[in-house]
């Protein structure tokens, strides 16, 4: 299956993670070769990818927000999450998952993988059923983060969750109930599956019942909740921090 990731920069990281089979560069006619476009075009003839330029009409078929840049590319390289376990491994680190439950909006998904990729996750969890999963929107809503996390696809999210917990990780999930658990309460350095809940539904029945710990944002303000990309990203740097790592 071919698709079409349009962007300068989902494009550049696409090049620059060489994860996928890259068919063609699409270029915008009069776009300037300088800055990110140079790199692009550097990368490309680096990987022997042909590259053509186009009105920028026809890019605007594709994308609005296109930028003058376009790359056909084979289907996004999911991997098994065993292939997550073992990249863990392979670093000497202790496992850092993020679980997503049934996520349906692009952006929120999007957003959750650049700040996984920031943070170091070894590796993102989702659904392959009733869930969005990495299409060209994300890649471009994350930046082109994407490219390089590593994204398991899974049929059955709580079974995978089950055999996480079997395999000695612990399962914290994102939870908005006020009896739960909060983030300072809870120590996050540990081997680690986050799980955050789709928009508005939050965590399904099944996978709060799985996860080991549910923990909840303290919220000082009158808003209930936080959108589940900015409560995933506090989570996952506050995951980050117990760990005592950097983020610089």
């Amino acid at each position: 299956m071919r698709e079409t990731l349009y962007g300068r920069q989902p494009v550049r990281e696409c090049l620059r993670a060489r994860r996928r089979h890259i068919h063609r560069l699409t270029l915008a006619k009069g776009v300037k070769e300088t800055g990110i476009i140079g790199e692009i075009l550097t990368l490309a003839s680096g990987l022997d990818i042909p590259t053509q330029r186009v009105p920028r009409t026809q890019l605007d078929r594709i994308a609005r927000s296109h930028q003058g840049a376009a790359l056909e590319v084979a289907g996004y390289p999911y991997v098994m999450v065993e292939a997550v376990l073992g990249w863990a491994r392979k670093q000497g680190e202790v496992p850092f998952l993020l679980a997503l439950d049934h996520l349906q909006d692009p952006h929120n998904l999007g957003a959750l993988l650049r700040t996984a990729e920031a943070v170091g996750v070894h590796g993102v969890i989702v659904p392959g059923r009733r869930a969005v999963g990495v299409t060209p929107a994300v890649v471009a809503a994350s930046a082109g983060a994407s490219e390089h996390v590593r994204v398991a696809q899974v049929t059955n999210l709580v079974h995978t969750l089950e055999m996480l917990k079997a395999a000695g990780i612990w399962v914290v999930g994102l939870d908005s109930d006020p009896s739960v658990r909060s983030l300072e309460e809870v120590d996050l350095d540990m081997q680690l599956v986050l799980v955050v809940g789709a928009e508005g539904a939050g965590l399904s029945r099944l996978t709060r019942r799985t996860c080991d710990i549910l923990m909840r944002l303290p919220m000082r303000g009158q808003m209930e909740s936080l959108n589940a990309s900015v409560a995933g990203g506090v989570v996952l740097y506050a995951a980050l921090a117990s760990r005592g790592v950097s983020a610089e």
